[in-house]
């Protein structure tokens, strides 16, 4: 079921991809990132998981 999972946010790179769950923010899965680019994303996600929680619910109406 679309939706069923924890809200969350995947991120493709062009090299590889990750997954962080939002609430509270933690990385769940990441395939050929780097660690200095997943730091980097990382941070990202804590500075707008506000608005990415925001989004994510808008979507999936929950």
């Amino acid at each position: 079921m679309k939706g069923s999972e924890p809200a969350h946010i995947h991120v493709d790179t062009g090299d590889g991809e990750c997954k962080f769950w939002l609430a509270p923010v933690r990385l769940a899965r990441s395939h050929r990132v780097d660690g200095v680019e997943l730091r980097k994303i990382e941070t990202t996600v804590f500075e707008y998981e506000a608005f990415f929680l925001e989004k994510w619910h808008e979507f999936f109406g929950r």
